[in-house]
């Protein structure tokens, strides 16, 4: 389950409590099958799943490095890119740049929760600014807007991830690039992009449910679920997931800079799990 692959798992209490809501889910409810809980059985499978999103919200609040806000002053971008841009802004952002530790990196490394939306953010607004030939907005990325439109679109999508992320060594980073590919390529290859507003929701919202998947697919999950019910229950998750934030205020970004639409991006993500910690529906 999930991108974790032998990744252990925290195994502190707040996640201990979210696989022990996340086992709570009745198989047999998914499906419609076997003997149904004593009473409304759409009420109650609401119930566990806000119970989940609850659990989740506090684990990956209590993880984060930041504490599930962002700085005041903000990330600088140097903060943010796994390569740093030139110095005359030019370039394509693989070579000539510096690398810098600003992924996770080892079991001792703290989780960057709401940095890590912040650079998936920069990420996407890269592929909005090569979507709308902001030469202006990808030279902050040290990405060069002509070496882009030469390149062809899977090469575009991979140069921009691999300036703004690098590498995936942890599986934290792998869910972050796995988000980010996701909203990245949507921009980029769908023939109607979704607006920034939406794209942006979308990438804090596929964030926490990687994050979630990285953990609900450790060694510390049970592991008593076949493939088959594992996604099922999996695609619940994200359903509801989906509908809580759905509504979550997102500002107007067609005009931001890079920088901004990232703090923009690190701010939703702060909301958004003080809004699935509120069990709101």
């Amino acid at each position: 389950m999930g991108t974790s692959g032998s990744y252990g798992g925290s195994g502190n209490a707040d996640w201990k409590q979210t696989h022990d809501a996340f086992d709570a889910l009745p198989v047999a409810a998914l499906s419609g099958a076997g003997p149904q809980v004593p009473s409304d059985p759409k009420v109650v499978q609401q119930q566990l799943l806000d119970n989940i999103l609850d659990a989740l919200s506090t684990a990956l609040q209590n993880d984060d490095a930041d504490r599930g806000s962002p700085p005041a002053a903000g990330y600088p971008l140097s903060a943010l890119l796994m390569t740093s841009p030139r110095a005359s802004g030019g370039g394509g952002g693989g070579a000539g740049g510096t690398h810098t530790p600003n992924g996770r990196a080892g079991a001792g490394s703290r989780r960057q929760v709401i940095k890590g939306s912040a650079r998936g953010a920069a990420a996407l607004a890269g592929a909005y600014a090569l979507r709308n030939g902001d030469a202006a907005r990808l030279q902050e990325l040290g990405l060069n807007l002509t070496e882009l439109r030469n390149l062809r679109p899977l090469a575009q999508i991979s140069r921009i991830l691999q300036t703004v992320l690098g590498d995936a060594g942890h599986p934290d980073e792998a869910a972050l690039r796995k988000a980010a590919t996701r909203y990245v390529k949507a921009v980029l290859l769908d023939p109607e992009p979704p607006a920034q507003q939406d794209g942006l929701r979308g990438l804090v919202t596929e964030w926490i449910y990687e994050l979630a998947l990285v953990e609900l697919g450790s060694q510390k999950a049970q592991g008593n679920l076949t493939a088959q019910e594992a996604i099922a229950k999996q695609r619940l998750v994200r359903s509801w997931l989906e509908r809580r934030l759905k509504h979550i205020r997102i500002p107007d970004t067609r005009h931001m800079t890079v920088r901004e639409f990232s703090a923009t991006a690190a701010e939703v993500t702060g909301e958004a799990l003080r809004m699935l910690r509120a069990r709101r529906s």
